[in-house]
C-alpha cells in the first residue's frame, strides 16, 4: 500500500501513458500486439503511475478483474476513449447503449475522463461526410447532451475529440460543438496538426472546456501527405508520422505554455499511434525520449 501511495505521490505532472505508444490497438492487421501484462508493468516503471484504459480488450472487460490487474501493476486510470456515431438519428439508441456501457465499466475501474470521437461509420474504412447537413448537426449536438447526462450519471467528466477523420475534426466544427453543446473537449495536438489546424489557436478558441489533453507530435510532411489523402494514416504511422515530442514539428513546448496561461488543471496522456512490425520491436526507448522532453514543461 505505501509503494502505491507512494507512485501515485509522484504523478505531479498529472501525465499518463497509453497504451497505443506501445502499439496496442483494437484496429484488424495493425501491427504485433504486447501483452497487457508486459505494457502495464513498462508503463508502471518509466510513469507517474497513471494510465489510460486502451482499447477494447486491452483491459478485462470485467471490471473487478480489470481492478485486479491495476492493483497489481499500482497503476490508476484516469481516461478512457469510447468511439460513436452521432449524427444519424436511427442509431441513436444502439450508441447510447454503447457509450452508457463503456461509461460504466470506465468508472468502475476508477476512470474521471470518457474521452468521445464521433466516428463516420463502423465499417472499416469508412471517410467522414465532407459535410454534415443541418439535421445531422441537430442529431449530433442532441446526442452529444445525452451523453453529458450519461456522464454525470457515472460521475465522469465528458471531453469530445476532434479528430482527423472523424466527423468533428477542424475549427469550424469544433466552434460549431462550443456553441451548440456544454460538453468538454479533448485536446488532441498531432490530430489537430493532421486535420490542417493550429493547436495553439484551438487552445485559445476552446478556453475554459479542456477537459483533457492528447500530448503528441508529428512528421510535418507525412501529417500533409495523410490530410491530403496521397498517404494512408496507418502507413503513415509505420513510417513515423508520430515521433517523439519535440522531435516533430507540432510545436508541443509552445501548446504546453498556452495550455498553462489559459489555466489548464487537468490530465494530459502521451498518446501516440505506433505500429509494431516484429516482436523484437521495443517502443520504450521513444517513449523515454517524450518523457524526457514534456516533463520539465508540466512542471
Amino acid at each position: 500500500m505505501d509503494r502505491l501511495q507512494g507512485r501515485r505521490a509522484r504523478a505531479t505532472h498529472r501525465l499518463a501513458l497509453s497504451p497505443s505508444c506501445w502499439g496496442v490497438s483494437e484496429v484488424k492487421d495493425w501491427g504485433h500486439q504486447i501483452d497487457a501484462e508486459r505494457v502495464l508493468s513498462e508503463c508502471a516503471a518509466v510513469g507517474e503511475g497513471a494510465i489510460t484504459a486502451g482499447p477494447p480488450g486491452f483491459l478485462p472487460d470485467r471490471s473487478d478483474h480489470a481492478r485486479k490487474l491495476l492493483r497489481r501493476n499500482r497503476l490508476q486510470v484516469v481516461a478512457g476513449q469510447v468511439q460513436a456515431i452521432l449524427h444519424h438519428h436511427e442509431t441513436r439508441g444502439p450508441e447510447l447503449a454503447h457509450i452508457d456501457g463503456h461509461a460504466h465499466w470506465l468508472a468502475a475501474i476508477g476512470g474521471e475522463t470518457l474521452v468521445l470521437s464521433a466516428i463516420p461509420e463502423r465499417e472499416a474504412g469508412s471517410t467522414r461526410p465532407d459535410e454534415l447537413s443541418n439535421a445531422q448537426w441537430a442529431h449530433l449536438l442532441h446526442l452529444i447532451g445525452s451523453v453529458e447526462h450519461v456522464c454525470a450519471r457515472h460521475r465522469l467528466k465528458l471531453a469530445v475529440q476532434p479528430r482527423f477523420g472523424s466527423t468533428i475534426q477542424g475549427p469550424e466544427e469544433i466552434e460549431r460543438l462550443l456553441v451548440g453543446s456544454e460538453a468538454g473537449v479533448c485536446l488532441d495536438i498531432a490530430h489537430l496538426v493532421i486535420a490542417g489546424a493550429d493547436p495553439i489557436e484551438i487552445v485559445e478558441l476552446t478556453a475554459g472546456r479542456i477537459q483533457h489533453v492528447h500530448l503528441n507530435d508529428v512528421d510535418l510532411d507525412l501529417a500533409r501527405e495523410v490530410r491530403e489523402r496521397s498517404l494512408e494514416y496507418r502507413e503513415a504511422v509505420s513510417r513515423s508520422l508520430y515521433r517523439p515530442l519535440g522531435e516533430g514539428g507540432a510545436k508541443v513546448a509552445r501548446v504546453t505554455e498556452a495550455l498553462r496561461r489559459s489555466d489548464y488543471r487537468g490530465w494530459y496522456s502521451l498518446e501516440q499511434d505506433t505500429r509494431l512490425a516484429t516482436t523484437d520491436d521495443r517502443p520504450l526507448g521513444q517513449i523515454s525520449r517524450s518523457l524526457e522532453f514534456v516533463l520539465p514543461l508540466l512542471t
